[in-house]
């Protein structure tokens, strides 16, 4: 199969499903709007994610496990791919460039970063089945815990990161604090170690996470 066919495959499929599934969704809300208005929802979605997937031959269709996560990724994980394509194009329009040598058969849309940041180079970042960086372990995790869990992907890292902070303002205004007054602590909050992306107050808070301790643990930040 070549490369235009596998990217109009893909466009098309990807069409296909997006109004298949939002039709269905809105049927099974009871009609929550009007089929016209989900129908074009799911048409422009479908066919907007399957030209950027396509046009970077995200997906390998010339294999049964390439079909089966485009798939996934349009229905158990809709809601993961529908938000990493929103807000990850936002993002990272601004510091990368879509990369098909990064997204090819990869199963994801990634993209290139354009400078020499700490963005996109030594830290990396997925939204959904969308990228900026290329590919690691603990990037490649992410993208199989939200297709694991699906539409509990994004409540239950939100709910943790709400957890996490809250125990660390808990620690940081109790316990924490006696100990730094008593120089017994460097800091009067927890802190990471030293290979999270992220450092200081908040990187415990992002690190606790554990769909962050999971991702490290398989291997490469």
């Amino acid at each position: 199969m070549s490369n235009p066919v596998k990217a109009l495959l893909t466009v098309v499929v990807g069409s296909a499903l997006g109004v298949v599934v939002v039709l269905l969704l809105n049927l099974l809300a009871g009609g929550a709007v009007g089929w016209q208005t989900s129908l074009a929802v799911g048409a422009i979605f479908g066919l907007l994610y399957g030209l950027e997937a396509g046009l970077l031959l995200s997906y390998d269709l010339t294999s049964p496990q390439g079909w089966l996560l485009l798939l996934v990724d349009f229905t158990w994980s809709l809601p993961n791919t529908l938000f990493g394509f929103v807000l990850g194009n936002i993002i990272y329009v601004f510091v990368g460039n879509p990369s098909r040598s990064l997204s090819a058969g990869q199963g994801w849309i990634a993209f290139q970063p354009r400078g020499s940041g700490a963005f996109g180079n030594s830290v990396l970042q997925t939204i959904g089945t969308l990228n900026l960086g290329g590919a690691g372990q603990h990037e490649r995790m992410h993208l199989l815990q939200a297709r694991i869990f699906g539409p509990l992907y994004l409540p239950l890292f939100a709910l943790n990161y709400v957890v996490n902070f809250l125990v660390q303002v808990l620690w940081t205004g109790t316990v924490g604090l006696v100990l730094w007054k008593l120089k017994a602590r460097a800091t009067p909050y927890l802190q990471p170690p030293g290979h999270s992306a992220v450092g200081g107050f908040f990187g415990w808070i992002y690190y606790a996470n554990l769909f962050e301790i999971w991702a490290y643990s398989a291997g490469n930040p």
